[in-house]
C-alpha cells in the first residue's frame, strides 16, 4: 500500500488526499508495508485509478510498482525453477501478502486453471482488485521467463466494464468473460514447464524456510483482538485512542475498526473491556491512590473513573477494595 501511494505521488496525483480519505497514519509512505483490509485495498485501488485518471491502472501496477523489498512469498516464487513451481508457491504463500487472498491451481488435462478469490467476499471486491491479482501473476510469468505467456481464457467475477479492449490487449486474448463465479486464467499446460531466468536453488531453500516459518507464526484472525487489546493496555496512560493504536499497528484507523468489526466488536467495546480488567487489578492494589489508578487507565479525573468502575463491577472502587 505505501508503494501505491508513492506511485500516485510520483505521477502527479494527490497522495495526501488518499492518506486523509483512508485515515492512514502519518508517514505511511516511508514504511515498507502497512496492513490494510481487502475491502479497503479495493477502494484504494479504485481511488488511485480515479486520481490518476487511469481506469486500467491495475493492469500496469505489477510493472510500475517498486517495492523496497520482496515479500518472502514473492522471493520464493522468483527463485522457483519453473512456472509450475512458481504458481504453486503463489498459491501456498498468498496469505503472507493478504490473509484473505486465496489462489488455486487446477490441472485440467492439457490445460491448467489459476483461480483467485477473496475469502469472506463472495461477491468479490472492486474490478481493480480482480484485475490486479490476475495481472500480477501473468506479468511475473512473462518477466521471469522472458516469454509472452498468453492465456487461453480469462474470467472475472465483476460485471463487464464499458471498455474491454485494454483487457484484450493486456492478456493477449479476446476470450475474456465477466459475471462468472470467480476470477481466473486458463493456461496451456506447456507453459508450466517454462524455466524461470531467476531460478536459484539456494535462495529458494532459504526463502521457503523463512516463508514456512512465517506461515506457521501467523496469528489466526481471532487473535487479532488479543493483539489490539495488548496494545491498548500498553498505551492506556499515554493515549489509547483508535488513532493511537492503529498507528502502533502500522494500519489506518479504518482498517483497525473493520478488522475488529469482523470479529464482532467495536474499538470502544474492546477499550472498555481492557480498562475494566486492568481496573480490577489496579484497584486491588491498596498501595495505589485512586487518582493514580484513574490516570493509569487514561481517565481525566477520579469521578469519571469511579462512574465507569461502578458500571463494570456494580460497586465503587472503595467498596471493591473492602470486599477484596
Amino acid at each position: 500500500m505505501p508503494t501505491l501511494l508513492r506511485l500516485v505521488r510520483s505521477r502527479g496525483g494527490d497522495a495526501d488526499l488518499l492518506v486523509r480519505r483512508f485515515g492512514f497514519p502519518a508517514g505511511v509512505e516511508e514504511h515498507a508495508d502497512a496492513l490494510i483490509t481487502a475491502g479497503d485495498f479495493g477502494q484504494l485501488l479504485e481511488a488511485a485509478a480515479g486520481e490518476l485518471d487511469d481506469p486500467f491502472l491495475a493492469l500496469r501496477l505489477p510493472v510500475e510498482l517498486e517495492p523496497r523489498r520482496y515479500g518472502l512469498g514473492e522471493l520464493a516464487m522468483r527463485a522457483s525453477p519453473t512456472v509450475r513451481e512458481a504458481l504453486l508457491r503463489v498459491v501456498r504463500y498468498a496469505p503472507l501478502e493478504n490473509e484473505r487472498l486465496v489462489f488455486g491451481l487446477e490441472e485440467r488435462g492439457q490445460e491448467v486453471a489459476l483461480t483467485c478469490h477473496v475469502d469472506g467476499h463472495p461477491r468479490g471486491l472492486t474490478r481493480h482488485v480482480h484485475e490486479y491479482a490476475l495481472a500480477s501473476v501473468l506479468t511475473h510469468a512473462r518477466l521471469l521467463t522472458g516469454l509472452q505467456v498468453v492465456p487461453r481464457a480469462v474470467w472475472f467475477l465483476h460485471a463487464r466494464p464499458r471498455l474491454v479492449e485494454p483487457l484484450h490487449r493486456f492478456f493477449g486474448t479476446e476470450e475474456v468473460s465477466f459475471g462468472r463465479a470467480g476470477n481466473g486464467l486458463l493456461l496451456d499446460g506447456t507453459w508450466l514447464e517454462a524455466r524461470l531466468t531467476t531460478a536459484d536453488p539456494r535462495l529458494l531453500a532459504t526463502a521457503e524456510h523463512l516463508a514456512d516459518t512465517a506461515m506457521s507464526a501467523r496469528a489466526p484472525a481471532r487473535d487479532f483482538t488479543a493483539t489490539v487489546a495488548s496494545r491498548i493496555e500498553e498505551a492506556l496512560g499515554s493515549g489509547a485512542s483508535a488513532e493511537d493504536i492503529a498507528a502502533r499497528l502500522h494500519m489506518s484507523k479504518r482498517t483497525l475498526q473493520r478488522r475488529l468489526e469482523e470479529e464482532g466488536l467495536s474499538y470502544q467495546e474492546l477499550l472498555d473491556r481492557v480498562r475494566a480488567e486492568k481496573a480490577r487489578s489496579l484497584v486491588g492494589d491498596e498501595g495505589l491512590e485512586l487518582a493514580d489508578v484513574a490516570f493509569r487507565l487514561g481517565f481525566s479525573d477520579v469521578s469519571s473513573f469511579s462512574r465507569s468502575f461502578r458500571r463494570w463491577t456494580g460497586v465503587s472502587p472503595g467498596r471493591y477494595r473492602l470486599l477484596k
